[in-house]
């Protein structure tokens, strides 16, 4: 009986004895939070078991991290690599979809490949298996009404989702969902609730556009936001700090931007020393000392940040990619705890200006923002249908963007986020289903099918749909599923059937989690699919061809297949093709259908450069790595570490360490700007 952890898409952990191997399991125990043995583990955990085991095995090729009984890092074990350990006590941190951590008092050998972590100890040894998810939903719900200064108290209060206010809050696992706020007659606060206390407060005018646009601030510094005539930063030390009127919206995300940076390079004088590549460029410029800085108090800290310019660091600094624009009125309040976890942008627009429905007659459109830095074009890319279900929901723009290089939109309904709260862990495979109204398509149909499948252990169960009638379509809506991928047409009224037009908005409930609407103008439908139980999908804003409709299909199944967001999948197929600019995403374009075999979210970009290739990473924030993980992208050549969502290199390399480096996991590859799937690449192709 050999113990092999599997991480569920979900984020459960599972010890699953399988039948090989020559290790057993003697023990297998529960163990309290509050017992001596965890008490020990320097880490906040959420559960924890205690084995007997003389080994076990994974199937990962995650970097394993080997550290003492006080947390300290000693060394760590990339893919393919092997360490042996004398009889001491460790702590071997072999995180995944979530932080799991085997704590042991034994010699320990430790084995690495492309798919597999196996370790073995000097002889039947007790070990603890503990973990800590990433805390995606919020713990408590505030009530308040529209009233600024109860608004003020409630966005004050969502930094209780912080594990901690040091500089560790950077690491995703210690920054857990906010509270939601719904919005009430009464104003009440669980008791549940502590504000940390950082001894920062961020003053501002009493209005709902100013408190919305320091919210993510607010939550990521622990901040007390206050009345005040002026926005201004304060520290309990004296220090204050202008987030100057005239461009209060651009000052608010820099000084985010930059107090997250610092962070993260202040944060490797703490217990994990790993050489990261921001501290490297940034470290020479700055006047204050890393080191010294680790020790003091966040008020501190800010005070020496804020100091340095931000022109210097912005190239540093990650990428963001998500902005929720938000009106300052009572209906966008409930959607603030979402558009600040894992700390999204907030902009603002005018009260008196739907930005989700425009006209379509030929004047010119014109809009209204606040000391807004949003890309007016890009939200207008989401805007050129008017429709009643616009009129209807409750909806924000988003816009979706890697630094300047690209920009997505989204119409996110508030219903989208409540019904991903919903979502529940589901055992067995995952299910896909794939329906196709047109048997003119039936080229999309077999590429697509012949794309989805099993992969690394994940099993998919995929069915297929002909020609449905509208009660054979309403079935098909309403069965629970992980993904539904459509192909037809879609008419003003809805989908068109054998025996007419069925309308999503007549449909009780949808259980299909994703989707990909691939039809003419399927945004409305889509719309209404969230509105009835789906949480995000990909539709279409335009007609669209034949062709343009097969490519697409088929280059965003694959990279959902594998574990890439909405977001990303949508994003990478717009870099091989210009067929995209059609696409938008509605609901939340973070959700994503199965898991990465790296928990990465990567697009390789490569350049021939002679005998050598330029090649330039660039990663997305997914499940497993949100803003504040780290990635090594396991290049020879390549020591350090990087932030992520960013863009990394370019690394000069040889065509065999470009194909070692494409081996640890299947993922798409821009080749002199044409997209591939990087197990289909030969050195002959380089």
């Amino acid at each position: 009986m050999k113990p092999k952890f599997k991480s569920t898409k979900t984020g459960m952990v599972i010890i699953d004895p399988i039948e090989r191997g020559q290790y057993s399991i003697e023990t297998n125990t529960p163990v309290s939070l509050k017992s001596p043995t965890t008490n020990r583990i320097p880490y906040p955990i959420d559960t924890a078991v205690q084995i007997t085991t003389s080994g076990f095995t994974i199937s990962s090729n995650n970097t394993v991290y080997v550290r003492n009984s006080d947390g300290r890092l000693l060394t760590e074990i990339q893919p393919n690599e092997r360490v042996d350990l004398p009889d001491e006590e460790y702590i071997l941190d072999i995180s995944d979809e979530l932080k799991v951590y085997a704590h042991v008092q034994s010699a320990v050998q430790i084995l690495t490949s492309n798919k597999e972590i196996s370790v073995e100890f000097g002889e039947s040894s007790t070990i603890t298996i503990s973990a800590r998810s990433y805390h995606t939903r919020p713990a408590a719900t505030i009530k308040t009404n529209a009233d600024p200064i109860n608004m003020m108290q409630a966005v004050s209060l969502l930094a209780s989702a912080l594990k901690t206010t040091g500089v560790e809050r950077s690491y995703p696992t210690h920054r857990g969902h906010p509270p939601a706020i719904t919005l009430s007659d009464e104003f009440d606060i669980p008791d549940s609730l502590d504000q940390p206390n950082t001894g920062i407060q961020i003053e501002v005018p009493p209005t709902l556009r100013h408190v919305f646009v320091v919210a993510p601030l607010a939550y990521y510094l622990a901040a007390d936001v206050v009345p005040g005539s002026t926005p201004q930063i304060v520290t309990e030390n004296g220090f204050t700090y202008s987030l100057t009127e005239s461009r209060f919206e651009s000052t608010v995300e820099q000084v985010l931007k930059q107090t997250f940076l610092f962070d993260c390079i202040v944060r490797t004088e703490g217990s994990t020393p790993l050489q990261l590549y921001e501290r490297q460029a940034i470290e020479s410029m700055l006047e204050f000392s890393v080191e010294n800085l680790y020790g003091c108090s966040v008020a501190e800290q800010l005070e020496a940040y804020l100091n340095v310019s931000f022109s210097m660091i912005e190239p540093y600094i990650p990428d963001w990619h998500i902005k929720t624009q938000l009106r300052p009125t009572p209906e966008h309040i409930e959607f603030l705890p979402f558009a600040v976890a894992d700390l999204g942008l907030v902009t603002t627009a005018t009260a008196d200006r739907s930005v989700t429905a425009v006209q379509t007659n030929t004047q010119t459109k014109e809009r209204t923002f606040l000391d807004c830095d949003i890309d007016n074009n890009a939200l207008e890319q989401g805007e050129n249908v008017s429709s009643k279900v616009d009129e209807e929901l409750t909806t924000a723009p988003q816009i979706w963007s890697r630094g300047t290089d690209t920009r997505l939109t989204s119409t996110c309904p508030l219903s989208a986020f409540y019904n991903g709260l919903d979502q529940t862990p589901q055992e067995g495979p995952l299910e896909i289903k794939v329906v196709c109204n047109d048997p003119a398509m039936n080229e999309e149909l077999i590429s697509v099918h012949n794309t989805y499948g099993d992969y690394d252990g994940l099993s998919f169960e995929i069915s297929l749909c002909h020609n449905l009638t509208k009660s054979e379509l309403e079935d098909v809506l309403a069965q629970e599923c992980d993904f539904l991928h459509y192909i037809g047409h879609i008419e003003t009224g809805g989908f068109r059937c054998e025996d007419g037009i069925l309308d999503a908005g007549n449909i009780g409930e949808v259980g299909a989690t994703t989707f990909l609407l691939n039809a003419c103008q399927s945004r409305e439908q889509g719309l209404r699919l969230i509105e009835s139980g789906s949480v995000g999908g990909i539709v279409t804003l335009e007609e669209i061809t034949n062709s343009e409709a097969v490519c697409v299909g088929r280059t965003i199944a694959y990279l959902l297949n594998r574990g890439y967001s909405l977001y990303a999948a949508l994003d990478i197929t717009q870099m091989g093709s210009k067929k995209t600019s059609s696409y938008h995403i509605v609901g939340d374009g973070r959700e994503s259908i199965a898991q990465s075999e790296t928990g990465t979210q990567n697009v390789c970009l490569v350049e021939r450069d002679g005998e050598r290739l330029e090649l330039t990473i660039i990663s997305y924030a997914g499940p497993k790595k949100k803003r504040g993980g780290l990635l090594n992208p396991y290049i020879e050549s390549v020591e350090e570490y990087f932030v992520v969502p960013s863009t990394i290199g370019p690394f000069s390399v040889t065509k065999a360490q470009f194909l070692r480096f494409t081996d640890l996991e299947e993922m798409p590859v821009l080749l002199d700007g044409e997209l591939h799937w990087s197990d289909e690449i030969k050195a002959s192709d380089l």
